[in-house]
């Protein structure tokens, strides 16, 4: 096995097998018809029916997306099988770069080639194959988190080669390439935002292996950041002011809901997808996050009744339990945000305590874990923090908030069987005359 992991041909091949396997896994797929939120932004909305429109459209909220929609219109119209193999391909992509990201951050952290591999490939398989990633795939209109998850990783990839350019050409490139990735993500969808947070944090753990000085290097590629995370602040997170989930931007009038901006009080919606919406206040909002993130992890590791709608009940109050209506999907009482909260703060510490206990060891595992973590929360920031958004939760919005579940677990699974195996391999001390004197 040890051979075949340190073959040349590893990566690619691996690369080509998980594309088939994917492939298969969502083959059933391509004759699901449009739902929901895919009617009024892809099926009747007048504006894809003309690729003469695609200037208009990539100016507006989440113009790349709404491009390739465009695009697809123009090949197949409104058959839905040409978006979901675009959908798929995105995904395939997606879990290439997964492994590829995961198996250079092991190597930066001193793990030996074939182990990197195999633990790469893991992650890179559970990352396609996992049934919480559906609707990110299967969901037509939800190619947005997919697509910006795309240039997400392809950001960090960048910066990953910028780290090895033997040239300072070459390195301005691709620090370029590394802002271009982030331009790509954010008008895929708003919650690439986060973006340069997870670069700058990546950066330090990994590559400036925890010195400042490291970062600093880098200073041309974190302006273009900051220059673009400043224009996109200005226009148009603050104008929306947030990261809701549809715009009339991209649909007819009649069928989208309205754009609203979720300040810092109280939203109030009339209609969303044609159905009632209590007024929601940053503070219920949060709370319901807290515990909205610990259900996502419930569903990473079990992922079991899983829904496109949960009906996921508003927490008022941080010490009070919510109550879960009758009829619902939820096969679990939902605890009171407190609870979720200190389970939250629990697993922040153990992370910040990973990347900081490892400061004169960069070269740990820990770090790694420690790395995830927070990209599970910076990851989720945009749609589980203060500002209300509609719908309380979707399991398309954890699609790449997972890929640092599953590294996590990965490894953990891979330590606690080393010490297992390590066990069984020591030899028991010698007795009667075969006994040695210390």
């Amino acid at each position: 096995m040890d051979r075949l992991l340190r073959s040349k041909w590893f990566s690619p091949a691996f690369i080509i097998t998980a594309a088939l396997f994917t492939a298969m896994i969502y083959s059933n797929s391509f004759r699901g018809a449009f739902q929901f939120d895919d009617l009024p932004i892809i099926a009747e909305n007048t504006q894809l029916r003309d690729l003469g429109n695609i200037p208009q459209l990539l100016t507006g909220q989440r113009g790349l997306t709404m491009a390739t929609f465009a695009v697809n219109y123009a090949i197949s119209g409104i058959d839905t099988a040409g978006y979901h193999a675009v959908n798929l391909f995105i995904h395939v992509i997606n879990t290439a770069f997964a492994y590829l990201l995961i198996l250079y951050t092991l190597k930066l952290t001193g793990s030996a080639e074939a182990s990197a591999r195999r633990l790469a490939a893991l992650v890179a398989l559970l990352f396609a194959a996992h049934p919480v990633q559906t609707q990110a795939v299967t969901y037509i209109v939800q190619r947005m988190e997919s697509l910006t998850s795309l240039f997400y990783l392809l950001a960090l990839l960048f910066l990953v080669w910028s780290s090895r350019a033997s040239t300072a050409a070459r390195r301005a490139a691709l620090y370029a390439g590394v802002a271009l990735s982030y331009l790509l993500a954010f008008y895929s969808k708003e919650i690439a935002y986060t973006l340069p947070a997870v670069v700058l944090l990546y950066d330090f753990c990994f590559i400036a292996k925890g010195k400042a000085s490291g970062v600093g290097r880098r200073w041309p590629m974190y302006a273009m950041l900051a220059f673009l995370f400043t224009a996109f602040t200005v226009t148009t997170v603050m104008p929306l002011g947030g990261f809701g989930d549809v715009s009339d931007e991209s649909a007819d009038a009649k069928y989208a809901a309205p754009k609203v901006k979720a300040n810092l009080g109280t939203r109030e919606l009339d209609y969303s997808a044609g159905f009632k919406v209590k007024s929601v206040s940053s503070k219920d909002y949060l709370y319901t996050q807290f515990n909205v993130m610990t259900y996502y992890m419930g569903l990473l590791a079990f992922p079991a009744v899983q829904n496109l709608d949960y009906d996921f009940p508003w927490s008022r109050e941080l010490m009070k339990a919510p109550t879960v209506a009758e009829g619902t999907v939820l096969n679990t009482p939902i605890p009171a945000p407190f609870v979720s909260l200190v389970i939250l703060l629990a697993i922040a510490a153990a992370g910040a305590y990973m990347i900081i206990s490892t400061q004169k060891a960069p070269e740990s595992r820990k770090r790694v874990a420690g790395f995830f973590i927070f990209w599970y929360f910076i990851i989720l920031s945009p749609t589980s923090s203060i500002v209300p958004i509609i719908d309380a939760i979707y399991e398309h919005r954890v699609y790449l908030p997972s890929l640092g579940f599953f590294a996590i677990f990965v490894m953990a699974v891979d330590a606690l069987a080393g010490r297992v195996f390590k066990k069984k391999k020591t030899p028991l001390p010698a007795t009667g005359k075969d006994a040695r004197p210390l």
